[in-house]
C-alpha cells in the first residue's frame, strides 16, 4: 500500500473514533493488549492500548489506539487493525486501509447507509492521489518557499504566498480534505492554490432583466468587446464571471444567456479555489461558482443567492460593531462585499467581489491556515513571521495572537450576540511594524445571531440601519447561547487556537500543556474583562471551563458518511457531538503546585502495598 494511502486511512480511522462512527467507541471496549493467539498476526508497533470492536459483524475488530487530550479521548495510531472471525477461531487477519476500514464497518448497514460508507471510498482515493500531486509540487517550489518575506514584493504578493503556503497543510479534522472532488491531476495543475498557477476567466452575458446586481461592477470589469461578444448587447445583457471548470461543465443554460467566445481578466486562485485573485488589479478578488466539492461530497462549491446579501449585511453590521466598539475599532476591519449578482435562484449563475482597502493594502496578511503550515527549513510558517515582527520572540506572538482570537471572539458573543464562522481561511491576520496585530475579515453569511441580545446592545437608529428582518437564511438566527457557544468552541477554540498550539508543541515549540495554561490564562482574563465592562459571563465559564468534555463538529458524519435524514443536520457544517475532552480544564492545563508535586513525589517512591493503602484511606 503506498505511502499516501497509509496517510489518509489513518486519518480516516482516526475520524471515525472521533465522531464514534457506528459506534465505535460508545459500544467498543478498551484493552490493553491483545489476546495472545492474535499477537504474532500484528505486524505493526506495540500499542498499549486496543479498540475491541464485536458489535459490527461476527468480526471482531482490534483496533491499536492511544489516549488524546485532543479533540478525541482516543485517537488512531495505524492504519491497519486485526479481524478475528467469531465463527473461526483460525480466521485471524492482518488488515489495512480505508477500503477494507470502510467495508467492514459498513457490512450490516442499511443499503442507503452502505451506499454512502463505500461511496466515500472514491472521495479516499482522490484525497491519496491529490495528496501526492500536492507534496510533488511542495519539494519542486521548495527554492520559491524558502524566499525570506523582503523577497515579495507588494501585499497581495504576500497574500497570495501565504494562501498557497497554507494550501499544503491538510485540514486539522476532515480526514480527506486533500481531496478537490471534480479535479483529475490536470485541473489541478490549473486551478488549485498548491500549484499557484495563472490563468483567465471565463464569462458569459445575462439577460438585465434576469440578472441582479447589488451595485456597479468593479471598474477592472471587461466590456462586451473584450470578451468577444457585440458591443450592442450592453445595452440588453450583464456579463457574470465564469470559472473556467465551470464554464466547461454548461450543458444547459438559462434563456438568453451567452457564453462569451473569449476570456478576460487574468486571476489565480486563493485558498479556497473558487475565490480568485485579479492579477492586474489585486484589490479585487472574485467568488465563482466551481463545481467541486471539498469537506465532503455534499459541500459542492456553488453560490447560494442569498449568501450575497447576508455576507453584505454581516460585513456593515460588523463594521458598525467596530465603529462603536473601541476594543474592536482597531482589531477588526471586514473586506468590501457590497457587489455581488446572480441569475434568480441559480447557483451556477451567481458571484461575490471582494475588495481591500487601502489600508488593507499597507499591511502583510495571513490566513490562519497559513500559521502551521511546515516551511523548507523545517520550522512553522508562524515562525517566520515571529522572526519578521517580534525579534524571534514567539511568545510575544502567541500572547498577542490569543488576545486579539479571544478579545475579539468572545465580546462578538458575549456583549452582541454574534458568533462567526471565522475559520482559518477566513480569519486573515494582519501585521504592520508598529501597529497592535488585527484582523481582516470576509465571508460571514453563515454567522449565528441571538437577537435579543443584539437587539439590547444597539440604538434603536443602529437597528434601524441594520435590520434582522433583512437577513435571508433563517439558521443564521438562534434560539440561546449554546448554538453561540459551539460556532465558538469548534471554530475559534478549536481550529483557530487549539490546532496551532498542537502544531507548535509537535514542533517542539513549548509542552503542550503550557501553551493550554496560557489560553487559559488569557480566556479567564478576557471573560473578567467583560464581567468587569457588566457583560454577562456565566455560562461561556461554565460552557468552555467546567464542562468535562466541548462540542466538535462532526464533519465526516455530517459531510460524506451519515444522510440528512439520518444526522438531522440543517447545516452539514454545524453538527456537533459533545466529545472532545476540554483541554481548557485547570486539572489538564494548569500547572501542579509546589505541595501537589512534592505529595506525587512522595507517592512514587513509596512500595506498592502502601500506595494501595494510601489510595483505601483516601
Amino acid at each position: 500500500m503506498s505511502t499516501a494511502k497509509q496517510y489518509i486511512s489513518q486519518r480516516i480511522i482516526d475520524a471515525c473514533l472521533r465522531e464514534n462512527v457506528c459506534e465505535l467507541i460508545s459500544k467498543g471496549e478498551v484493552i490493553s493488549s491483545l489476546p495472545q493467539e492474535l499477537k504474532q498476526h500484528w505486524r505493526g508497533e506495540k500499542s498499549e492500548s486496543w479498540l475491541k470492536v464485536s458489535h459490527l459483524s461476527a468480526q471482531i475488530l482490534y483496533v491499536p489506539i492511544a489516549a488524546s487530550h485532543y479533540m478525541q479521548a482516543w485517537r488512531a495510531v495505524s492504519d491497519a487493525w486485526i479481524s478475528h472471525d467469531i465463527s473461526n477461531k483460525k480466521a485471524i487477519y492482518y488488515q489495512q486501509g480505508y477500503k477494507a476500514w470502510l467495508t467492514a464497518l459498513s457490512v450490516q448497514l442499511p443499503p442507503g447507509s452502505k451506499t454512502l460508507f463505500l461511496r466515500y471510498i472514491k472521495e479516499a482515493d482522490c484525497a491519496a492521489t491529490h495528496h501526492v500531486s500536492c507534496k510533488q509540487v511542495y519539494n519542486a517550489k521548495r527554492h520559491e518557499l524558502a524566499a525570506p518575506f523582503a523577497e515579495l514584493e507588494s501585499w497581495h504578493q504576500s497574500l497570495m504566498f501565504s494562501d498557497q503556503v497554507a494550501s499544503y497543510l491538510d485540514h486539522p479534522y476532515y480526514p480527506t480534505a486533500r481531496a478537490k472532488v471534480g479535479f483529475d491531476t490536470e485541473t489541478l495543475a490549473l486551478y488549485a492554490p498548491e500549484f499557484a498557477a495563472k490563468f483567465e476567466l471565463n464569462w458569459c452575458a445575462v439577460p438585465t432583466h434576469l440578472a441582479t446586481l447589488t451595485s456597479v461592477v468593479p471598474t477592472c470589469w471587461p466590456s462586451m468587446t473584450d470578451v468577444g461578444l457585440e458591443k450592442s448587447l450592453a445595452a440588453t445583457h450583464k456579463l457574470f464571471p465564469i470559472h473556467p471548470l465551470t464554464a466547461k461543465s454548461l450543458e444547459c443554460l438559462p434563456e438568453g444567456v451567452v457564453i462569451a467566445p473569449q476570456t478576460a481578466l487574468t486571476v489565480q486562485a486563493s485558498l479556497s479555489v473558487r475565490t480568485l485573485a485579479l492579477t492586474e488589479c489585486p484589490s479585487i478578488h472574485i467568488k465563482v461558482p466551481l463545481l467541486m466539492a471539498t469537506l465532503g461530497a455534499k459541500n459542492i462549491r456553488s453560490i447560494k443567492p442569498s449568501t450575497l446579501y447576508d455576507g453584505h449585511w454581516f460585513e456593515r453590521m460588523l463594521s458598525m460593531l467596530a465603529s462603536r466598539d473601541e476594543v474592536l475599532l482597531s482589531r477588526i476591519e471586514h473586506v468590501d462585499e457590497q457587489h455581488g449578482g446572480h441569475l434568480g435562484e441559480s447557483k451556477l449563475f451567481a458571484y461575490i467581489v471582494r475588495g481591500y482597502s487601502a489600508n488593507m493594502q499597507s499591511k502583510q496578511l495571513v490566513p490562519v491556515a497559513a500559521l502551521a503550515s511546515p516551511m523548507p527549513d523545517g520550522r512553522l510558517y508562524l515562525q517566520h513571521l515571529v522572526d519578521q515582527y517580534y525579534q524571534g520572540q514567539w511568545q510575544r506572538w502567541f500572547g498577542e495572537y490569543l488576545n486579539l482570537m479571544l478579545k475579539v471572539h468572545l465580546r462578538l458573543w458575549l456583549k452582541y450576540g454574534v458568533a462567526l464562522e471565522s475559520n482559518q481561511q477566513n480569519a486573515i491576520l494582519a501585521y504592520k511594524d508598529g501597529e497592535r496585530l488585527s484582523l481582516v475579515m470576509k465571508d460571514n453569511d453563515s454567522a449565528r445571531l441571538l437577537v435579543n441580545r443584539y437587539e439590547a446592545s444597539l440604538s434603536a437608529a443602529e437597528l434601524a440601519l441594520h435590520r434582522v428582518d433583512k437577513l435571508i437564511d433563517q439558521r443564521i438566527f438562534v434560539a440561546d447561547d449554546e448554538a453561540l457557544a459551539q460556532m465558538f468552541t469548534t471554530i475559534t477554540l478549536q481550529l483557530d487556537i487549539a490546532a496551532i498550539i498542537e502544531a507548535m508543541a509537535a514542533n517542539g515549540m513549548a509542552p503542550v500543556q503550557e501553551l493550554y495554561y496560557q489560553l487559559r490564562s488569557h480566556l479567564v482574563g478576557e471573560l473578567d474583562a467583560l464581567q468587569q465592562d457588566g457583560v454577562e459571563t456565566d455560562y461561556a465559564r461554565h460552557y468552555l471551563l467546567g464542562q468535562p468534555y466541548l462540542p466538535v463538529k462532526y464533519l465526516l458524519s455530517s459531510g460524506s458518511l451519515l444522510s440528512k435524514a439520518d444526522s438531522g443536520a440543517t447545516d452539514v457544517n454545524k453538527f456537533y457531538g459533545q466529545s472532545a475532552p476540554n483541554f481548557l480544564l485547570a486539572a489538564f492545563c494548569e500547572p501542579a503546585t509546589e505541595t501537589q508535586l512534592v505529595k506525587e513525589n512522595a507517592v512514587k517512591d513509596m512500595p506498592d502495598k502502601e500506595i494501595a493503602d494510601s489510595e483505601v484511606m483516601a
